[in-house]
């Protein structure tokens, strides 16, 4: 498959490509083989767990505080509706068990998020990126607010959305933002999180016949929605261009997908993207990279966590 590098071994935020050479040379090869059998058992693991990574970075860093349980849940960072349909924390938790078999208390929660992020992307016939590792966790949980504020809705516009990328200070350029959004490729959107569709159809650009099954399959207050799942583009389980073809057709279930096609400035991205493979890839696994060094911890900040779920001093 492809193997982008993305720049050269210099500084990431503090980061490093041969941090675990000496501590933890295994490490990438547990993660893979790890990730590989949990996607054979259950082939929504690998979009879950790219979304859980996504949805970590954005909420004060990189810094595996979503997995942490310290509060009741709806007042953790997965009380917040943004995080509804969040999955798979625990298989984070089950591969720090198996890399600590080999190299105890060495490997942090967070790096081993990333590491399965990045798998999870290549399982899916998707690029294999190359991703600086020296993370540590976070030391503190922050709450369902913090999630709120810095996640965005999924009723949100193109432009806010990449607003929110934009507020990571990664220095994501508008191509990488809307490479980004290219990960909807995998996975399935739950027909909560479309309602608002039916509210004002007029706002969005839909495909009519595909606007009809929607009201068929979500239909409007029903409570079926929180258990109802639809595909976010033709290929849920590859991570390829279709979602921006659905897009452009009108047939995207987030508004952030359909509006993609709308917006001036994105509507000519896209289609460079389906017509280009190896630039979609290239310009994911860049952006990938950087996300993944948003407000990281290094050196003796936060800890490393013995199980992710909980912060060491409780």
């Amino acid at each position: 498959g492809f193997n982008y590098q993305v720049k050269g071994d210099d500084d990431y935020a503090g980061l490093s490509f041969g941090f675990y050479n000496k501590t933890c040379p295994q490490l990438e090869k547990i993660v893979e083989d790890a990730i590989s059998s949990m996607s054979k058992q259950d082939p929504r693991t690998p979009a879950a767990l790219l979304r859980l990574l996504f949805n970590d970075c954005k909420v004060m860093g990189c810094d595996a505080s979503i997995l942490l349980d310290v509060y009741e849940r709806s007042k953790s960072e997965m009380g917040s509706f943004s995080n509804f349909g969040i999955k798979k924390r625990e298989l984070i938790g089950q591969i720090k068990s198996m890399v600590d078999k080999v190299c105890p208390n060495q490997v942090s929660c967070a790096d081993i998020l990333v590491l399965a992020a990045r798998e999870a992307v290549a399982v899916s016939q998707g690029p294999k990126i190359r991703v600086p590792l020296g993370r540590r966790d976070s030391s503190v949980a922050y709450t369902n607010y913090d999630a709120d504020f810095n996640l965005p809705p999924a009723d949100t516009f193109i432009r806010k959305s990449l607003g929110f990328l934009e507020n990571l200070n990664v220095g994501l350029t508008i191509e990488e933002q809307i490479a980004l959004l290219g990960a909807h490729t995998l996975g399935t959107s739950h027909c909560a999180t479309i309602q608002y569709r039916f509210d004002a159809p007029w706002i969005i650009n839909t495909d009519k016949e595909f606007y009809e099954k929607l009201q068929k399959i979500c239909p409007k207050g029903a409570a079926s929605n929180f258990n109802t799942s639809l595909p976010n583009d033709r290929t849920p389980y590859v991570f390829d261009a279709d979602i921006y073809v659905e897009s452009l057709r009108g047939r995207a279930l987030l508004v952030t997908d359909v509006d993609l096609s709308d917006d001036a400035l994105t509507a000519e991205i896209a289609p460079k993207f389906i017509f280009n493979k190896d630039l979609f890839f290239k310009t994911f696994s860049s952006a990938f990279v950087k996300l993944s060094t948003a407000d990281v911890l290094t050196g003796n900040d936060g800890e490393i966590r013995r199980q992710c779920d909980k912060l060491n001093g409780i």
